[in-house]
């Protein structure tokens, strides 16, 4: 992936106004969109007002955490690409953010080397899945469309009664049809009407040499 800015929308959520603005500040460098929270509650608000591509979120905050804002958005949305940050390197917080199924860690204090390459990695899954759901979109339309001009050829098959001296067709009511009304019926073909040189010969043969210039032996 190319290093401009990344066509998707970022939520960060974090407690510390500090590193808050600080990580803000390196997010709108390289991303669309950046919203932000400074709690789970508001940052879980603003998930479902905005519905982001990505959450970025501190673990541990005020009035709901980032593991318990995690949970309720798996709940809504599996595919949602998460990234925890936090100083923290307690085993029970990085086995409940597995157990979460987070995409990214990003430890503190941040980086910008590494938010970057961790949100460039879930970049690279939301526009892969977006690229899937355009080519599902696209085939099933091109499905329809298919089903409907399918649905408009008719089509002649199995054997046809047709009279053997003037050549009408018996349709399937047991009518006596010119064949070009039964196959106008039961097809797409439009019909034009011309004389055969044996026919002119047979039925006009004042003009068969004139219109064919064949001389009669």
């Amino acid at each position: 992936m190319g290093k401009g800015v990344l066509e998707v929308t970022v939520l960060y959520v974090e407690d510390d106004p500090h590193a808050r603005e600080a990580a803000s500040e390196i997010l709108k460098r390289i991303v669309r969109t950046v919203y932000v929270a400074e709690n789970g509650k508001d940052g879980l608000e603003a998930y479902k007002q905005c519905n982001p591509d990505i959450v970025i979120t501190d673990i541990r905050m005020p009035v709901m955490s980032g593991l318990d804002m995690a949970r309720k958005i798996r709940e809504e949305n599996s595919t949602t690409q998460i990234i925890m940050t936090t100083a923290h390197t307690d085993t029970d917080y990085f086995l409940a953010a597995i157990d979460i199924a987070v995409d990214q860690y990003v430890l503190k204090p941040i980086g910008s080397e590494r938010l970057i390459a961790a949100v460039r990695r879930c970049a690279d899954f939301v526009l892969h899945e977006r690229e899937i759901q355009k080519y599902n979109e696209e085939r099933e339309k091109l499905i329809l469309e298919l089903q409907d001009a399918l649905a408009k050829v008719k089509t002649l098959s199995g054997m046809l009664p047709i009279c053997a001296s003037c050549k009408k067709i018996r349709d399937d009511k047991g009518y006596w049809k010119q064949i070009e009304a039964y196959i106008s019926e039961h097809s797409e073909a439009l019909f034009t009407h011309g004389i055969c040189p044996e026919c002119t010969r047979k039925l006009y043969p004042e003009y068969y040499n004139r219109i064919w210039g064949i001389e009669d032996k």
